[in-house]
């Protein structure tokens, strides 16, 4: 196994200085720039094996990639752009060849650094007994005035989400999704958008985040929820079970005025279309309505830790 002093200098010649990041890896801290922003905005999230991916099926490179996207998309949900990452490992002893395994799993967290220019600029490694576990922070800035937050939303918006939903983890598209930064970004600076947030535990469960968050509720027309290919079955209500709590989709869920909806569903220099899946209410109801025009309560449905 290559010591942790060669395994820092590695680094430190894989992921160069670049963007806001003037120290990098190999001090005692990494030091930011942040003279261009009055606000910077920090994501953290930890990955585990056999938690959010199993390494008897999933290559490396997908892991250090899925670590770096989920963060990448808590960013694009709140309206910013990526400067700085950090990476800590607990690295489980019982891998057969650790450092082939850690080149490998670099390669997709470079890969993700690269296509969005910003830098690695430190984290920890540690060995220990246990399973892998990776745990990611990213800072980044806002692309517009001010980042976006869950509870702005307002009764009377659209509720808008930026793709098909469910199937990702039966499929696989949890490990290998492109975060959607350039949308949130292009979506941001054309239009005020209230509030935003990503569906990474469900339709159904985040869509109460956001509405709990803001003071509100929302009617979710049925036929109108996006089920992925993935997800589709011959029973359209498991389809739509589906599309509504499997979670992994790491898709927008963003709410806007309705005359802002209007105005970007005419706007032919969007980058694709967005699907219009309801209201938001003035209670805090959450509803969905079938073609019938029947109301139900939805479910606070999608993945939830076990805390205790």
């Amino acid at each position: 196994m290559t010591s942790e002093l060669q395994f820092i200098r590695a680094l430190q010649n894989r992921f160069p200085v670049r963007s806001t990041v003037q120290v990098g890896i190999g001090d005692d801290g990494a030091v930011v720039d942040c003279s261009n922003t009055d606000r910077q905005t920090i994501v953290i999230d930890m990955l585990l094996d056999g938690v959010h991916f199993d390494l008897n099926v999933t290559p490396p490179r997908l892991v250090g990639r899925k670590a770096i996207a989920v963060n990448l998309s808590d960013l694009a949900a709140m309206g910013c752009w990526p400067t700085a990452a950090f990476v800590s490992l607990a690295v489980p002893k019982s891998l057969a060849s650790p450092e082939a395994f850690l080149e490998q799993m670099f390669d997709g967290i470079e890969e993700l650094a690269t296509r969005w220019d910003f830098c690695v600029a430190g984290g920890d490694t540690n060995t220990w007994a246990g399973p892998l576990a990776i745990d990611v922070c990213l800072t980044g800035i806002p692309v517009g005035a001010h980042p976006i937050l869950r509870n702005g939303a307002r009764p009377g918006d659209v509720l808008l989400v930026t793709g098909p939903l469910g199937g990702s983890l039966v499929k696989g598209r949890h490990l290998n999704f492109t975060p959607r930064l350039k949308l949130a970004k292009w979506l941001v600076q054309n239009y005020d958008v209230h509030a935003m947030m990503d569906i990474s535990d469900g339709l159904a469960i985040d869509l109460h985040r956001m509405m709990d968050a803001s003071g509100t509720g929302a009617d979710v027309l049925a036929d109108a929820v996006p089920v992925h290919a993935d997800a589709v079955s011959d029973d359209r209500n498991s389809s739509l079970t589906h599309a509504l709590s499997d979670g992994e989709d790491f898709e927008l869920l963003v709410a806007i005025s309705r005359d802002d909806f209007q105005r970007l569903n005419s706007d032919e220099g969007r980058p694709q279309d967005f699907y219009r899946i309801g209201l938001v209410r003035n209670d805090r109801r959450c509803q969905l309505i079938d073609n019938s025009g029947q109301a139900t309560t939805m479910n606070v449905a999608g993945w939830q830790h076990e805390m205790y």
